[in-house]
């Protein structure tokens, strides 16, 4: 393989996210073959720069059970790897992904979800030299249920790309995504998410929302919600909003002794914790939260 077959800029799914450039002086497989179509899903990227590691992982819930999934990324050159999850009726499952720095991070998961059973997942990313985590849900069973938190936190030279593709393949299954940013000068956040309605899957309820803030200039940011419905008895919705701290918030604080630099550590961890589910056990929560506020300190 060479850095020419690598997907840059001039391709739709990586316009934010350069990764030809992030490996240019990465040493790369040689008996790696050659993409034979456009790139696409970040699998193909991973069995080409991957090749000969056994990256790949299955995880199978049994039917009406409950599990937790806790995954860490992160580490020097390339870490690559993709998983596949089956919930078969009834199974619950909560993914929990913590992403922390490294060279060039590439994760790709895909949820196979039957009736009634449950996805949660929360992405807790700090970006790497490149960090692309990408989800593909597809609902085949009605009554399922997914709920897709996450959130970056991007400083000078980091660079983190949430991805995700929720397809509501049958009727009476419900979605709710959010997912928050923040982003100091020089890093880079990306989110692109897209939620599928396909024909005849009525009573489809789907929410997705992204907000992210700018901390200081030169942080850069990159958002693409998509819906794409072919139904009509739906309750479908999406929402993107990126800006800068709220001055007023920053003076109220400020107005009662608080100095700025702690006054702007709190707004901005009180932003980002709106992103960290309750239902998630404590010592999880905790890390997850201790995380958010030793990068903000």
């Amino acid at each position: 393989m060479i850095a020419a077959d690598l997907p840059n800029r001039r391709v739709e799914a990586w316009k934010y996210s350069d990764l030809r450039a992030a490996l240019a002086d990465t040493p790369l497989p040689q008996d790696a073959p050659r993409p034979a179509h456009a790139w696409g899903k970040l699998d193909g990227v991973i069995d080409r720069l991957a090749l000969g590691l056994d990256r790949h992982a299955l995880t199978k819930v049994r039917a009406g059970e409950e599990e937790i999934l806790i995954e860490r990324l992160g580490g020097e050159g390339l870490d690559a790897s993709v998983r596949e999850i089956q919930a078969p009726p009834g199974a619950a499952l909560t993914r929990i992904v913590l992403q922390a720095g490294g060279g060039v991070v590439l994760n790709a998961a895909h949820v196979t979800l039957a009736t009634g059973a449950k996805f949660r997942q929360l992405i807790l990313a700090d970006g790497a030299k490149l960090a692309r985590i990408e989800t593909h849900v597809a609902i085949e069973g009605e009554g399922a249920e997914v709920e897709m938190n996450g959130i970056y936190m991007v400083a000078n030279g980091r660079h983190a790309d949430l991805t995700s593709v929720v397809s509501h393949n049958v009727g009476g299954a419900k979605t709710t995504q959010l997912i928050k940013g923040v982003a100091r000068a020089g890093g880079r956040g990306v989110f692109q998410g897209k939620i599928y309605v396909a024909h005849g899957a009525q009573k489809t309820d789907a929410r997705q929302h992204h907000a992210a803030l700018m901390l200081e200039e030169g942080a850069e940011i990159n958002a693409k919600p998509e819906l794409e419905i072919y139904a009509d008895d739906v309750q479908c919705a999406h929402g993107n909003a990126i800006g800068a701290l709220d001055e007023r918030q920053l003076f109220y604080a400020r107005a009662r002794g608080i100095p700025e630099a702690e006054a702007r550590a709190m707004l901005v961890e009180a932003f980002l914790n709106e992103a960290v589910p309750e239902h998630l056990p404590d010592d999880l929560r905790m890390d997850v939260l201790a995380r958010i506020a030793g990068w903000l300190r």
